[in-house]
């Protein structure tokens, strides 16, 4: 019996096997509170980046720089920590655990070490974080590699997140937790940035290499008249 109850868990579907799980030692506000001081934290870090930039930056530019920095710690930490853990996340006793447990209530799929989690995560701790921060490193040093590590980042990130919220949602949300809590404030408001924002910035970045390539084809042109 006392097996039993350690098994125990707040998870969908309850079937789901998590036979290390332990609560966690946070409460919801402090995972909270943790989560959104970390972007602030790394927010105000690219605003010291901004003031030291080589050239002025336009306030889209300032934008992508904060979010693509945001991108950067989420990806390589948070997620690469639980790529790093995932056999023993559901009963760790860390703050980064702590963190997964309750972003779980909404897919918990995280604390099972599903196979498309696990890959899909890990491709973007190792992908996404390190082509986030080139593209800062781009932005800040006026180097033409930020468009192109700008489009590779955000379509890698559209499509990551895409596939990732249709599979829960093709097998009905089973590893949500049906609370509207949960369901839109976790679910899909945690991952609607990820749709949005690259949405906006791979057009942005297409229209800035179509007309640098514009550009030099024109150059091209008139050089070969002039020979």
């Amino acid at each position: 019996m006392e097996a039993q109850q350690q098994h125990q868990h707040p998870y969908y579907p309850q079937s789901s096997p998590m036979p290390h799980y332990q609560p966690s030692q946070l409460k919801m506000s402090e995972s909270l509170l943790t989560v959104g001081g970390s972007v602030v934290g790394l927010s105000l870090f690219a605003a010291f980046l901004i003031g030291r930039a080589k050239t002025p930056l336009t306030c889209k530019d300032k934008f992508v720089t904060i979010w693509m920095m945001v991108c950067t710690g989420i990806h390589i930490v948070l997620e690469g920590y639980f790529v790093y853990n995932h056999r023993e996340l559901a009963g760790m006793q860390t703050l980064g655990a702590d963190l997964w447990r309750e972003y779980s209530h909404s897919d918990s799929r995280y604390l099972t070490s599903d196979p498309f989690t696990v890959i899909m995560e890990g491709i973007t701790a190792v992908c996404d974080g390190p082509f986030a921060a080139l593209t800062v490193y781009g932005i800040l040093t006026d180097s033409p590699v930020r468009y192109v590590a700008q489009l590779i980042t955000s379509l890698m990130q559209l499509y990551g997140d895409v596939l990732y919220m249709l599979t829960n949602a093709f097998e009905g949300y089973a590893y949500t937790n049906p609370h509207p809590f949960y369901f839109y404030g976790y679910f899909v408001m945690m991952n609607l940035p990820w749709i949005v924002i690259p949405l906006y910035l791979i057009r942005d970045a297409w229209l800035n290499i179509y007309r640098g390539m514009l550009i030099a084809k024109r150059a091209t042109t008139v050089a070969k008249k002039n020979q």
